[in-house]
């Protein structure tokens, strides 16, 4: 039996999220110089992904919060790997990441799911 290549899967991602998601920023804050002085930077990184609402069946007796976006976020063109400590910036609107799951069977990132709240 052949083995499912997820480089091709990965690819179709890609072009699904490229075709009906919309291109956004992921936006990395780094800390530099003393603790008690601390100076913020921020690296901005253009992305594509797809904001979904969260079904109200998964607000209820869980982590998600009213409000909650789920995220589906494309490894085209993006190289870093996100963080909790990232915020997206979707429509010029930040949100600070909640949950990160990257969909990855067989060891290749297809996607990354994020949960984020603004």
């Amino acid at each position: 039996m052949e083995a499912f290549d997820y480089g091709k899967a990965r690819v179709a991602a890609e072009r699904l999220i490229a075709k009906f998601g919309q291109k956004a920023v992921l936006r990395r804050i780094t800390s530099a110089g003393p603790d008690y002085d601390p100076v913020q930077t921020s690296e901005d990184f253009p992305c594509s992904l797809v904001d979904l609402d969260q079904s109200q069946a998964h607000v209820a007796d869980t982590l998600i919060q009213r409000g909650d976006r789920m995220v589906y976020l494309s490894t085209e063109g993006l190289s870093v790997t996100p963080t909790l400590a990232d915020r997206v910036l979707i429509g010029g609107a930040e949100h600070a990441i909640v949950d990160i799951q990257p969909l990855s069977p067989g060891g290749t990132i297809v996607f990354w799911q994020l949960q984020v709240r603004r």
